[in-house]
């Protein structure tokens, strides 16, 4: 009796979990859809593969729609003619959290899908332990597609193949893993060859002789006007991807000895975040001053339980509340990502506290994201603009005598130490002309940084955006979680008035007089974003859950071909203007990056959209430094590598 009892209560709990999850399929679907765009897909798919004859040894001689394969015949499978740019990778398997395993792969059969055709693993283990089963030679892939360079031959792998809309996806010429997404080929984790191997405009740069507007200080002049910044010297910086940016936080909160400020829109509870809480209470008992800003509205509705465990800890949390203001030209969402330890070190992008960011690899098919460390003169810019983000949201109300005495303290000294910095010559516009001309200092950790919301200048990334794509003089790098345009207005192309408007004019525009854009967005892959990653997570840690294992992949599944359809047409309007080129990457693009004329790069928490444009407190570093751009520009280029092409309809 016992048993049954539990296993009604096991029925009772699956059949909760799937209503929950209808409600919030619809309540999701209700707030993105665009009638236009979408169209009922089902879970199933229909046989769309090509005609083209299959490589030489078949794997599925028979047609059959699901067949049972071992490695050896994949390994034969691939290794032919045909495909002779895959080859025989390592057989590593961890777990999602990288734990590693054992498994005899001689015993393990993999499931082939012959209307999709995928190949899968169906085995709780990181999606790079069957990625890197293969991998790709790279040289022979670009002489197999016939390309002047490895991104050529890519667009040529994809010329001939038809473009599904209904699945939003191309069609496949060979049978291929399904955890290389829509990739034809293994993804690729670190570049062999030089840059312009793979993107033949990325020759080798000579920095000392560039010739570009952004080393004239009148440009900084107009940029300090209209952002209310400033340009800082001799910045150190450290690019931070995926999952290593939440272990340096870690790091940096255990060694904190003064305060810890932090600001981000969404802490989500699950296993990382409540990791970070247990330090941050940690240090907040320890006598560190904690301060914790998150966004109210989406916190108060979705992630409540990651606050709770703070209630009652010396950790100071304050809610954003800016996004239910009805004061005229004040309402705004707390977008803003700041790190800030000691008044040294600060952080700055677009990761949120969520397992989706903090587990990421970049290839777990969870998000894909950038932050930035600086330490320098800007910090104390930082450290500046998190105190009146304090102060706006009246911080005396939550703090202690104590807590209220450091801080008007750190004012103090924050002061003392930005008029210190003037006379060292790290700051002042007094010194952008000497500075900018100097081929030994203006590539040497120059660095402004943006805030913009209602407690600074309204509009101000927005406003230094738009203003670098009108200076851009060869080439614009993007990176963006969200992009917003009117496909249907030829002119017009933003639905909303106001600066995403402006900045889209501005760079079709820039386009359009010879600068090469590139943009890397999301399609299938990224999909519906943390929520799919979310699903595909459980399903990853959850595969005794015959629940999870049946249902989660279908409603992954069905979301993300829901955001893809609506990303696609923009895309797809942008590929269609000379000198654009769109890609969507292989997996969920939670990046905001930009780099001008390969040596100005931008990282922040501001999208290419209306939000962010015009609704949102964002907050940015644009950067000038040489070893930073060589770093950026290797990681944009294998995202790159690593990315679908998008082919206009004209093609």
């Amino acid at each position: 009796m016992q048993l049954m009892s539990f296993l009604e209560k096991e029925a009772m709990i699956n059949k909760l979990r799937f209503i929950l999850l209808l409600v919030l399929f619809v309540f999701s679907a209700s707030i993105y859809s665009q009638k236009s765009n979408y169209a009922y897909v089902d879970f199933k798919f229909e046989d769309h593969k090509t005609t083209e004859k299959k490589p030489h040894f078949n794997l599925n001689p028979n047609n059959q729609d699901i067949l049972e394969i071992n490695y050896n015949s994949l390994k034969k499978y691939y290794n032919n003619s045909n495909t002779s740019y895959i080859e025989n990778g390592e057989i590593v398997f961890t777990d999602l959290y990288q734990k590693p395993f054992f498994i005899d792969m001689d015993k393990v059969n993999f499931t082939l899908q012959d209307k999709d055709s995928t190949i899968s693993l169906d085995l709780a283990i990181s999606p790079e332990s069957v990625q890197k089963l293969f991998v790709l030679n790279e040289r022979k892939y670009r002489s197999n597609f016939k390309g002047d360079d490895f991104l050529e031959a890519k667009i040529n792998s994809y010329k001939n193949l038809k473009y599904l809309e209904d699945k939003q996806c191309y069609s496949k010429k060979y049978y291929q893993l399904w955890d290389w997404k829509s990739l034809n080929h293994p993804p690729v984790r670190k570049l062999k060859y030089s840059l312009d191997f793979y993107d033949k405009k990325r020759t080798k740069i000579d920095y000392d002789k560039i010739n570009s507007p952004f080393f004239d200080a009148d440009f900084h002049m107009v940029m300090d006007k209209i952002t209310n910044s400033h340009l800082t010297f001799e910045n150190k910086f450290e690019l931070l991807k995926n999952g290593n940016s939440y272990q340096k936080k870690l790091e940096l909160i255990r060694n904190a000895s003064s305060s810890v400020f932090i600001s981000v829109m969404s802490y989500f509870k699950d296993s990382s975040s409540m990791k970070m809480t247990c330090e941050l209470i940690k240090k907040a008992e320890e006598g560190v001053h904690v301060y914790l800003i998150v966004e109210k509205v989406w916190t108060k509705l979705l992630m409540k339980k990651g606050m709770k465990p703070l209630k009652n800890s010396k950790v100071v949390v304050i809610y954003a509340d800016d996004l239910i203001n009805a004061e005229k030209n004040r309402t705004a969402l707390f977008h803003n990502k700041i790190w800030v330890f000691d008044g040294e070190t600060a952080i700055i992008g677009g990761q949120n506290i969520i397992d989706s960011d903090n587990i990421s690899s970049g290839y777990n098919h969870q998000s894909h994201d950038t932050d930035l460390l600086v330490e320098g003169a800007a910090v104390t810019d930082i450290t500046n603009s998190y105190i009146n983000l304090l102060k706006h949201y009246n911080y005396e109300k939550r703090s202690s005598s104590r807590q209220l005495a450091f801080m008007e303290d750190l004012q103090e000294r924050n002061d003392k130490r930005f008029n210190l910095e003037i006379e060292n010559k790290l700051r002042g516009k007094d010194i952008y002309k000497e500075k900018l001309l100097d081929k030994n200092t203006r590539l040497d950790g120059v660095c402004r940084y943006i805030i913009q919301g209602p407690v600074s200048n309204r509009y101000a990334v927005s406003k230094a955006y738009t203003f670098y794509f009108k200076n851009a003089q060869n080439s614009i790098d993007i990176t963006s979680g969200k992009v917003k345009i009117d496909t249907e207005n030829e002119k017009e192309i933003n639905a909303y008035e106001g600066w995403s408007e402006r900045m889209w004019n501005q760079i079709i525009s820039s386009a359009e007089s010879g600068v090469r854009v590139n943009l890397i967005y999301n399609g299938i892959d990224g999909g519906y974003g943390e929520f799919s990653n979310y699903l595909k997570r459980k399903v990853l840690t959850s595969n005794d859950n015959n629940f999870i294992t049946k249902y989660y992949p279908r409603i992954a599944k069905h979301l993300d071909i829901k955001a893809a359809k609506r990303n696609y047409p923009i895309l797809n309007y942008l590929q269609q203007t000379e000198n654009i080129h769109a890609w969507m990457y292989f997996q969920y693009m939670h990046s905001k990056t930009f780099m001008i004329d390969r040596f100005v790069v931008s990282v922040g928490s501001f999208n290419l959209d209306n939000w962010s444009s015009d609704k949102s407190q964002e907050s940015v570093l644009i950067c000038m430094d040489k070893e930073l751009a060589k770093e950026y520009e290797y990681y944009y280029t294998l995202d790159m590598v690593n990315s679908t092409p998008v082919l206009s309809k004209s093609n």
